[in-house]
């Protein structure tokens, strides 16, 4: 249908259902724009969620357990996911959002331009019917009075008082009036003719054409809609297969958690190689002058006073994730018990807060314990972390001792890759000068050679650790016990530089064993950030107020509280407040 035909009196309303849909253009922008804003926030807030639930360093040693690798390999599907959003909110301010407001604001260019051009048309039309209506007036006043002066003329020609002179001066009037009135009638006919030929002209050719520009503008207008419309959709659609080999992956990574592979794994973990405890022997009080042996007081006061019962949680701590402390730092003390090993010089007090390992000569005359696995667990839980990992037990040591040196082969050629390299970029250099001077690459070369024969000192190092822990465990069981804790006891504090001298001062607390909540006895603010790099340090931010547990003892640390988590923090950068 032809709007310039059917619609030729509309001009102000379609213009305004023109301008209308331009609205509603502007209209489906917004709601575009506050879509990928949706999408923004929402891939935004999974991948917070997905860096929240990020596995910690000190939570290395869940990793390998099937459920925490369904967990993480879940996280990076959702973060792929999250990724998908993002696209989709990209891809519709570029495809949908800035096309839909480009092609509005054009349309409406467009649509001024029409309006303008039919308004001024209408104008020319109206300014012609005016002239018309002009020159009528004027030819039906001029007829009006020329009737009067015929009138006049005929009353006065009937008169017979009236002379020829004022007869003859009426009739001239009348004539007279007769010629301006066929001037006006000439006049208001040609106006007409030309304000007739206008109006066809206006309604039949130049609004037509007016028209149908408003008419090809809607359609456009529709077009584009249909096409974004469509293109919303498209956008959806193509990330929806990905989405779900997302969650194909998550519902993978859900059916690979196998039980029996974690029960073996915790095997593995806390395996320590130790055999179990044998028969105890009869001991007769009833013979005469039957004393108790020093080293079984010894073994019951430590195995009250420790309370080592199936319902403690430090077998599992590592799975669970106990409270952290920093090797060395004091705890509140108790009555020692002391045990007493003939196989080396070595005695230990344990108490229920401190294992203490200190020597003292061999010619001292000193009951032995019976049950060398109560110390090595002592040990285990309590001596300060070794370099050769002397601390653990002997099957943990061995897996230990495997783990780094692989680690080292790798570096190792890693750094030998490196300086074949080197070599070959030296050997370039050599053949042609204008590349670059082959000597500028001797420092280079230097500092990858000692690495790698610092590496590989590390390395030998570490392979005559596991040489002598792999033969103590290939022998007799009860072997693999004394050598563990000869090994443990002939290096005590083979510890982290940064630690050393710590551990030689202070008692080791094991706190980690108990839920009691810790006492404030006061507040401290940050004034610096600081960024914990050691196990049992805390990271904090200038401004955040913590709680105090304990005062610093000349060492440079202080033990606070935040939130739920506590450790150390450098007593320099804190300012202390203490309770009243």
């Amino acid at each position: 249908m032809d709007w310039g035909i059917e619609l030729w009196d509309q001009f102000d309303s379609v213009d305004k259902y023109l301008q209308h849909g331009f609205d509603f253009g502007e209209k489906y922008g917004k709601f575009i724009k506050e879509r990928c804003q949706i999408e923004q926030e929402y891939a935004g807030r999974l991948r917070k969620l997905v860096k929240s639930y990020q596995p910690k360093k000190k939570d290395e040693d869940r990793s390998m357990f099937s459920t925490h690798k369904a967990f993480q390999s879940q996280l990076s599907e959702l973060n792929d996911i999250a990724g998908q959003h993002e696209i989709v909110a990209e891809t519709m301010v570029l495809n949908i959002l800035k096309s839909c407001q480009t092609f509005i604001n054009d349309q409406k260019l467009e649509k001024k331009k029409l309006y303008q051009e039919g308004k001024s048309m209408q104008i020319a039309l109206d300014k012609v019917e005016q002239n018309v209506d002009h020159t009528k007036k004027k030819f039906e006043k001029e007829w009006k009075d020329c009737e009067r002066l015929q009138a006049n003329h005929e009353k006065l020609d009937a008169d017979t008082n009236v002379t020829k002179a004022d007869v003859e001066r009426a009739k001239y009037a009348w004539n007279a009036k007769k010629d301006v009135v066929e001037h006006c009638k000439q006049d208001y006919a040609a106006a007409l003719e030309t304000f007739n030929a206008e109006q066809n002209a206006h309604y039949n050719t130049k609004m037509p054409q007016v028209f149908q520009k408003y008419r090809e503008a809607d359609e456009k207008r529709i077009q584009k809609l249909r096409e974004l419309m469509v293109e919303y959709a498209t956008i959806d659609k193509k990330v929806k297969p990905i989405i779900q080999k997302c969650l194909d992956g998550m519902e993978q990574a859900g059916n690979a958690i196998d039980s029996k592979l974690d029960a073996a794994l915790v095997v593995e973990k806390l395996k320590s190689g130790f055999l179990i405890p044998s028969d105890k022997e009869f001991e007769d009080y009833s013979a005469p002058q039957r004393l108790k042996p020093h080293n079984e007081e010894v073994t019951e006061s430590l195995r009250n006073s420790m309370n080592f019962g199936r319902g403690q949680k430090k077998a599992f701590g590592w799975i669970f994730g106990p409270k952290k402390k920093i090797p060395g730092w004091p705890a509140h003390p108790a009555t020692p018990v002391k045990l007493y090993s003939t196989d080396t010089s070595v005695f230990f007090t344990a108490s229920l807060c401190h294992v203490h390992v200190c020597r003292i000569p061999k010619t001292a005359s000193l009951p032995v314990i019976p049950t060398t696995r109560l110390v090595a667990n002592v040990l285990n839980i309590y001596v300060p972390e070794a370099a050769d990992y002397s601390h653990l037990p002997p099957e943990q040591r061995k897996k230990k001792l495997q783990r780094h040196m692989d680690d080292l082969n790798k570096e190792i050629t890693k750094q030998e890759d490196e300086r074949k390299a080197i070599m070959k970029m030296h050997g370039v250099y050599t053949s042609n000068p204008a590349l670059g001077d082959p000597s500028s690459l001797e420092g280079e070369r230097k500092i990858v050679d000692g690495k790698i024969d610092k590496l590989r000192t590390d390395l030998q190092q570490y392979e005559n650790w596991y040489k002598e822990a792999f033969g103590s465990l290939q022998s007799s069981p009860a072997r693999n016990s004394a050598h563990y804790s000869t090994a443990v006891k002939s290096e005590p504090l083979a510890t982290a530089p940064q630690s050393q001298n710590k551990l030689m001062q202070r008692d080791q607390s094991f706190d980690n064993d108990f839920d009691e909540e810790p006492e404030s006895i006061g507040t401290c603010t940050a004034l610096y950030d600081f960024d914990a790099t050691s196990e049992g340090a805390l990271s904090m931010k200038c401004g955040q107020v913590f709680s105090l547990l304990e005062v610093d003892n000349g060492d440079g640390w202080t033990r606070v509280m935040y939130n739920d988590s506590d450790g150390y923090v450098p007593s320099s950068y804190i300012e202390i407040k203490y309770n009243t």
